[in-house]
């Protein structure tokens, strides 16, 4: 077995008995760090040699140090039956980050072989069954933060427009998108006031992921979507979700569609004033990391366009 510490060995055991088979014995950990984002704290990749009677067979698992938030979310939406990875943590009253053992969700999954249209179905039902099941339930869900302007604030003064007013002095930037430059000035110059519109909505708030970017939606099996990475999770508007993930007129439809069954409905004129309001804020958001990768990057120069896209 690879040497691990004596907290992670318990902590892997423990999930693979409650997740896998009370039966199954761990016969051996073979243990990968992780690269993945400027929060991951000791992220690490467990191949994991399990026997269950007189059957051997591999898994694979993820740990980290989550926060506190992030562990309660994982354990809260497992029990629910949404789209999100099981998960296992010893120190679940713990404020502070605590090591946590998660479900691996896509090492088999291959990516270059999946099925677009059945995966977009599977995240607008994975997405609207989590803020069904969470929607309206602040007094519940009391210990989870609410989105709020300071959040919005941090979001676009501290990591978006530094990025911004480093990539308009780019030549190369100018050269390629210049003609988003004025448009893109004129929404930001509003939209710290436009989105109070958003967070104030009391009408849709729910539990929501609220960093819904690619790397944080996995393929499970070819053929389910599931989300990760719940660290930044609040209690807020679910207009604050959906444009990242629901970008396509059916996409919406479907979604609203899907709440609608569940009696939560909103006007045809304010769902799209928040979702437009949403959308431009998060081009802006998510759009600063590929400010600074897309000339070293076709994904990232792909991502820049589709967010000032989103802004504009």
């Amino acid at each position: 077995m690879t040497l691990i510490n004596n907290n992670l060995l318990k902590l892997v055991q423990g999930t693979v008995k409650k997740f896998i088979d009370p039966k199954a014995e761990v016969l051996s950990i073979e243990s990968t760090p992780i690269n993945m984002g400027i929060q991951a704290v000791e992220l690490m990749r467990h191949s994991v040699l399990i026997k269950i009677l007189d059957e051997t067979s591999k898994l694979s698992l993820v740990s980290k140090h989550a926060t506190r938030i992030e562990r309660q979310v994982l354990t809260r939406l497992y029990s629910q039956k949404v789209s999100a990875p099981f998960s296992l943590s010893y120190g679940s009253e713990v404020d502070e980050r605590s090591l946590i053992c998660i479900q691996d969700v896509d090492y088999q999954t291959d990516y270059r072989n999946i099925n677009i249209r059945l995966l977009q179905k599977s995240e607008t039902n994975a997405l609207s069954h989590i803020h069904i099941s969470n929607f309206g339930q602040r007094k519940e869900l009391s210990w989870l933060p609410e989105v709020d302007s300071f959040h919005i604030e941090k979001m676009i003064y501290e990591r978006w427009k530094p990025q911004w007013q480093a990539a308009k002095g780019n030549e190369q930037f100018i050269d390629v998108f210049g003609e988003y430059i004025p448009l893109v000035e004129a929404v930001a110059n509003t939209i710290f006031e436009d989105i109070q519109y958003v967070i104030n909505d009391e009408n849709s708030r729910t539990l929501i992921h609220n960093d819904l970017n690619p790397g944080n939606v996995l393929v499970q099996n070819n053929t389910d979507v599931i989300f990760i990475d719940w660290e930044e999770a609040r209690y807020g508007s679910l207009f604050l979700d959906i444009p990242l993930r629901c970008g396509t007129s059916e996409q919406i439809e479907e979604y609203r569609g899907l709440l609608a069954a569940k009696s939560i409905e909103f006007p045809d004129v304010h769902f799209n004033q928040m979702y437009a309001i949403a959308s431009r804020y998060l081009g802006l958001r998510y759009m600063s990391w590929n400010l600074g990768a897309w000339t070293s990057n076709s994904h990232a120069k792909d991502d820049l366009k589709k967010y000032l896209d989103m802004v504009v």
